[in-house]
């Protein structure tokens, strides 16, 4: 059982990773660059001067392979993380307290599932995004709001969905070593 808890403890520390990861550089970006008056010149007439709305859409193009590269190691480590809990479940390789291993496999299970629906929701949303920067660079600004806006209402479930992942994954790794190891002689048995 030992290799397979250590397999789990590193994907779900290299989940948290990935999403922690993607949200510190969006923050940096989205937070820095529409600030900086950044010029784009492919794109300058389209946004007729506002270095805010053109930071952001600089922001969004140079983040858009970070936030695929975060996705699919999220994908790998869940599929790891799920694999590996299933494994101990039926092993019996959860011999900690009751509480701390109801709450890890919660957190995990729901994790996996608020994954699975970014997943499924994703092609959608970045469909709009890249309706949206090819808008932009056609100069069509009715297509780009449109577009836009339609994005954005994505975006925020989205965004709200990443935000909880990375808590419930935090949850599991903190979880984790109570739900494996037993307690104190009898602690176990009688939490149950």
């Amino acid at each position: 059982m030992r290799p397979t808890a250590t397999l789990l403890s590193v994907a779900l520390a290299c989940w948290f990773a990935a999403i922690a990861a993607a949200g510190a550089a969006a923050m940096a970006a989205f937070a820095s660059l529409p600030r900086m008056g950044i010029r784009v010149p492919a794109v300058e007439a389209f946004f007729e001067g506002d270095s805010t709305e053109m930071g952001r859409w600089a922001a969004g193009r140079m983040l858009a392979p970070v936030f695929t590269a975060s996705d699919w190691v999220q994908f790998t480590m869940a599929a790891a993380t799920v694999t590996c809990t299933v494994r101990l479940v039926r092993c019996g390789g959860f011999r900690g307290m009751r509480a701390f291993r109801v709450a890890f496999i919660a957190c995990v299970a729901a994790a996996a599932a608020l994954l699975a629906w970014r997943a499924w929701t994703a092609p959608a949303m970045n469909a709009e995004l890249f309706a949206y920067w090819k808008a932009v660079e056609d100069g069509e600004r009715e297509a780009a709001t449109t577009a836009r806006a339609t994005f954005d209402g994505m975006h925020r479930a989205a965004d709200a969905a990443f935000r909880v992942t990375l808590f419930l994954v935090l949850g599991a790794l903190v979880a984790l070593p109570a739900a494996l190891v037993p307690g104190p002689a009898g602690t176990a048995a009688r939490a149950d």
